[in-house]
């Protein structure tokens, strides 16, 4: 986006669906991460398709490709791109950034089931499950996000 002030509906979808989920945890607290895990997933089951029909994507590299140009183009996120390869999709977010989708230091749970959006964007672009390791996180009060997405 040329003008950073305003956001695409894309985040705005994406936030709002944070906050729901957030509150959710904090009314229902773990019981409710598998439903919020769910939703999240399956969005990314979703928005992996809709990337599917716009890039040529045939493998795990070329799904972490796409999806992180969309991440950091739509969430207007700055970092750091620490690997993409054949095994392994690394970024770190810069140091200071609040949380993407706003989830402020509402703990590791609540991240994990947001960040199975992820897991479902590989799923469905190229076939394949992949394992999450959400090495720091701005919801546990790190001072950055840094994760690493494998295939299995």
């Amino acid at each position: 986006m040329s003008d950073k002030t305003q956001k695409s509906p894309f985040v705005i979808t994406y936030q709002a669906l944070s906050r729901m989920s957030l509150r959710c945890f904090e009314t229902f607290g773990e019981q409710a991460i598998p439903s919020i895990r769910e939703a999240w997933y399956g969005m990314g089951l979703d928005l992996g398709e809709r990337l599917k029909t716009k890039r040529d994507i045939t493998d795990f590299k070329s799904a972490a490709e796409a999806i992180n140009a969309l991440s950091f183009k739509l969430d207007d996120l700055d970092g750091v791109l620490l690997e993409l390869s054949d095994t392994a999709y690394h970024f770190r977010t810069k140091s200071g950034q609040p949380c993407a989708v706003g989830l402020g230091d509402s703990g590791r749970p609540i991240c994990e089931a947001v960040m199975s959006v992820n897991e479902g964007q590989f799923k469905s672009t190229c076939g394949v499950d992949v394992d999450m390791n959400i090495i720091k996180s701005r919801a546990t009060g790190a001072d950055c996000c840094e994760v690493i997405f494998s295939p299995r």
